[in-house]
């Protein structure tokens, strides 16, 4: 039995840290350095704006679960005319070119998540790029990169396919039209949170005066939906939970959640991908709780 709590406790170790080994993930600590302020961890193309047109800002405007209060906000202010192209940057620790590696890896992450909200303008462009070393020598990069607007926050997940690395660093950037170099076009505005490796940041553990006093389940976010929607649920006590997705016939489509949760609200993402528009119903049961709500998918 001894054998195994130790073995239970390295793996327990070795997930937190492939999971929380970005720095300042959550953007909630910042630092001021002269006018402006940038994420601790982080540097910014803010020492080449005048402000107050910073490229990027502190915002309040968070991932809407209880972790945190802050996001980064980066615009592509046609204004900012003292650097090439106008458009903003954030990276992790380091502004040199090339990209040298800013945090070590532990274990072997397989994907790069965290959520996102963008209004682009006149067809601008944004982009999240992870460079992963070996040995300070640069193995690949990946890139996730959109054009579309959404004005919810969106969750995101980067596949990463690679064998080895021991270091990264990561780029954010907004910028004008489908690359840097074709601008100007417009302000657009890009907002980051709760980067993570492997697994989306959607809970953190409460205190007791913050745990809910009674179960309930929320209605999901955006609804309509295409083809990701948000779904959030509240639990007095430790419970065995069960969230599923049906269809008008009463039909299963999809499982979320089936296991044993302690006290706290929760947040979890169903992505319908592959699944056709139409009225269904999602299900939570925990204890002697049960709930159902209407959800709608609309391609």
């Amino acid at each position: 039995m001894k054998k195994f709590t130790i073995i239970l406790t390295v793996l327990i170790a070795m997930t937190i840290k492939t999971n929380a080994q970005i720095p300042n993930y959550g953007f909630e600590d910042w630092t001021t350095v002269g006018s402006y302020e940038n994420p601790t961890g982080w540097a910014t193309m803010n020492p080449y704006c005048a402000g107050p047109f910073y490229s990027c800002t502190k915002s309040t405007d968070h991932y809407p679960v209880s972790v945190g209060n802050f996001s980064i906000r980066l615009e592509n202010n046609t204004s900012l005319t003292q650097w090439t192209g106008g458009w903003s940057i954030a990276i992790t620790d380091t502004m040199a070119y090339p990209f040298q590696p800013a945090f070590p890896i532990v274990g072997h992450p397989n994907s790069l998540c965290g959520y996102y909200k963008y209004n682009s303008l006149n067809n601008d462009s944004m982009f999240i790029r992870i460079v992963l070393f070996k040995n300070r020598i640069m193995v690949d990069y990946f890139t996730f990169i959109t054009g579309i607007t959404t004005s919810t926050w969106t969750s995101f997940i980067l596949p990463l396919t690679y064998s080895s690395a021991d270091s990264a660093t990561l780029c954010l950037s907004a910028f004008w039209g489908n690359r840097p170099t074709d601008g100007p076009n417009g302000n657009s505005v890009l907002y980051v949170d709760n980067l993570s490796f492997d697994n989306l940041i959607t809970s953190v553990p409460l205190s007791s005066s913050e745990l809910p006093s009674k179960f309930n389940l929320a209605q999901n976010y955006p609804n309509p939906f295409n083809p990701s929607t948000t779904i959030s649920f509240n639990l007095p006590s430790k419970s065995f939970v069960s969230l599923k997705v049906f269809d008008a016939l009463g039909r299963e489509v999809a499982t979320i959640v089936s296991e044993e949760l302690s006290a706290g609200s929760y947040t979890r993402q169903w992505n319908a991908a592959g699944i056709p528009s139409g009225i269904y119903f999602y299900r939570l049961q925990a204890g002697n709780y049960t709930e159902t709500k209407k959800l709608v998918l609309l391609r």
